[in-house]
């Protein structure tokens, strides 16, 4: 398990959106008008643990689109 690197965001679909650095931060914008950070770590290229959470980058892209929260480098 690496904790070095950078973490490459997708989209569902799997596109490259952007990179973040290992213990960087996502910026998460809800419909509301409400925003909350989230601290990232690289696990390996296709998973990072997301405040706390470990998951697949492509399933986290679906959760957020899913729940029309919109995701960005902080």
């Amino acid at each position: 398990m690496s904790r070095t690197g950078r973490i490459c965001f997708t989209d569902s679909a799997g596109k490259a959106l952007f990179s973040i650095p290992d213990g960087g931060f996502l910026r998460l914008s809800y419909g509301n008008g409400d925003e909350n950070f989230a601290l990232c770590h690289r696990l390996d290229e296709t998973h990072a643990e997301i405040d706390g959470v470990r998951q697949s980058l492509k399933g986290f892209a679906q959760k957020m689109e899913q729940n029309k929260i919109s995701f960005a480098p902080a």
